[in-house]
C-alpha cells in the first residue's frame, strides 16, 4: 500500500514538474507600432513585417496576417455594419477560391465581424475590427488538420488585439 502511495506521489509530482516547465516555457512576445499591438506565444515567429504583421507557427506552419487600413473621412462614422459586406466583396474577390462557410458579428471591444471560409484542405478565419478611423483585418489560415488544434492560441492573440490611434478626425 505504501509502494501504491509513493508511486501515486511521484506521479503527480512529474505532472507538477511538467505544468510548471511548459508554462515557465510559455513566453507571451508583443508586436506594436502605430497602429496596432498584439500579443503572441512563442510558438509563432514573426515572418514579414511589410506594412503588416505576418506570423507562422513554429510547428503546423499555419500563418496570421494582420494589415490596417485609415479610413477615409467619408467613411469614419459608418457603422462597420454598412461596411462590411463590401469588405467581404473585396475578401472574395481577392480570393476567388474561397469558400463561405459561416460569419457572424463579433462581441467584442470594438465593432467587429468574423468570417470562416475554406479552399484547397485550408481554412481561414478572417476578423474584421473598427474603430472610429481605422480598419484592422486579421487573418488566420491553416490546414484543415491543424485549424482547430492552433485556434486556442489565435483567438488568445485576438483578444490581446488594441487597436490605437483609433480617434475620430473632425
Amino acid at each position: 500500500m505504501r509502494n501504491k502511495i509513493l508511486i501515486i506521489l511521484f506521479i503527480i509530482g512529474i505532472a507538477l514538474l511538467g505544468g510548471f516547465y511548459y508554462s515557465y516555457s510559455m513566453q507571451i512576445k508583443e508586436y506594436s507600432d502605430n497602429n496596432f499591438k498584439i500579443n503572441y506565444d512563442n510558438t509563432w515567429k514573426v515572418k514579414d513585417n511589410d506594412n503588416k504583421l505576418v506570423l507562422e507557427h513554429k510547428k503546423s506552419h499555419s500563418i496570421v496576417k494582420i494589415q490596417y487600413k485609415k479610413l477615409e473621412d467619408n467613411y469614419i462614422d459608418i457603422p462597420l455594419s454598412d461596411l462590411i459586406s463590401d469588405i467581404m466583396l473585396s475578401i472574395e474577390k481577392q480570393n476567388t477560391g474561397y469558400t463561405l462557410i459561416s460569419s457572424a458579428n463579433i462581441t467584442d471591444k470594438y465593432e467587429a465581424y468574423s468570417f470562416l471560409y475554406e479552399y484547397d484542405m485550408k481554412q481561414v478565419l478572417v476578423n474584421v475590427y473598427k474603430k472610429d478611423s481605422k480598419l484592422i483585418v486579421a487573418f488566420y489560415e491553416a490546414d484543415s488538420e491543424y485549424y482547430d488544434i492552433v485556434l486556442d492560441s489565435v483567438d488568445t492573440m485576438f483578444e490581446t488585439l488594441e487597436i490605437i490611434t483609433g480617434e475620430k478626425v473632425n
